[in-house]
């Protein structure tokens, strides 16, 4: 198989534009067109099709993706393995969901190199089911989530608690300033967005949705709302009165867990990385 007809498939898929996809692997429109055809002889189907000018992915392409996402990852660890350095023996591939790569993760790789020196690292960010499918089919060695999955392969180990409050650009009390304001909905995972109606008298429809805490902070400090946002982060604007704690909500609180298949092979492996994101959470995520 030829892993740039997969790319090429991967980027349509994503972009769902041939054009795009072509500017993004820097080829010409029909070098990708005659690629995915290409791909579409090997495997006997079609692949994209085309509703009102916006290209769609086939119940056939559906069913390829993952396997195409499964077999580049295959490769570039295999490739990644056959040339690491001999002094550089441990490969960790690290996964999250975009809202805990932005307030945990992201700081945290600079550290694990630090005390890690032989470790070569591969991050992933996706959601959760995309996450579950990478551990289970052994692309991925650690998922860092929020909502564990319930599946009897994979083993939760808890790392960490996150305290969020709702904070304002301006003093609130009650539904009518945070309308007024504009609310701004960050997806802390699912438990979380269950509860949410609970916070809350009455629906309030967000002016804006993000799956990032530092997205809805600079749109929250430019041009003003409310959102549950971090406790780490707002405790210092709050102090500075940039930033309105809303007492009337409660603080709420998310369990931070790492997730990883207990039959990998690179189980021993990558144990110390969990432990040593354990030891790191209480630090991260605290004020």
């Amino acid at each position: 198989m030829n892993t740039d007809l997969l790319r090429t498939f991967l980027e349509v898929s994503n972009t769902r534009h041939f054009a795009r996809a072509a500017d993004n692997l820097f080829l010409t429109q029909s070098a990708v067109s005659f690629r995915i055809k290409q791909l579409e002889d090997i495997v006997g189907v079609k692949l994209f099709t085309r509703q009102r000018n916006n290209i769609l992915l086939t119940p056939s392409g559906e069913r390829l993706l993952p396997h195409a996402e499964n077999l580049l990852a295959g490769w570039q660890a295999a490739l990644q393995d056959v040339g690491v350095a001999d002094q550089k023996h441990l490969q960790i591939s690290i996964g999250g969901t975009s809202n805990l790569w932005d307030i945990f993760l992201q700081s945290l790789l600079p550290q694990m190199a630090g005390a890690f020196p032989g470790l070569y690292l591969r991050t992933e960010i996706n959601p959760q089911r995309e996450l579950t499918r990478a551990l289970l089919s052994g692309r991925l060695d650690i998922a860092v989530l929020f909502d564990p999955p319930k599946v009897s392969e994979l083993r939760t180990s808890p790392i960490g608690e996150m305290e969020l409050m709702f904070v304002a650009s301006e003093k609130v009390s009650g539904v009518e300033d945070i309308e007024r304001l504009g609310y701004i909905f960050v997806d802390w995972g699912t438990a979380f967005n269950l509860q949410h109606a609970k916070f809350f008298d009455q629906a309030i429809a967000p002016v804006l949705h993000t799956g990032q805490s530092h997205i809805a902070l600079e749109f929250l400090l430019t041009h003003g709302g409310a959102a549950f946002l971090p406790s780490r982060l707002t405790e210092p604007l709050l102090t500075e009165r940039k930033l309105f704690e809303a007492t009337h909500v409660h603080r709420a609180s998310r369990s931070i867990f790492a997730v990883f298949n207990e039959e990998s092979e690179n189980n021993k492996a990558f144990m110390p990385v969990v432990e040593f994101l354990t030891q790191r959470a209480a630090k991260s995520l605290s004020i």
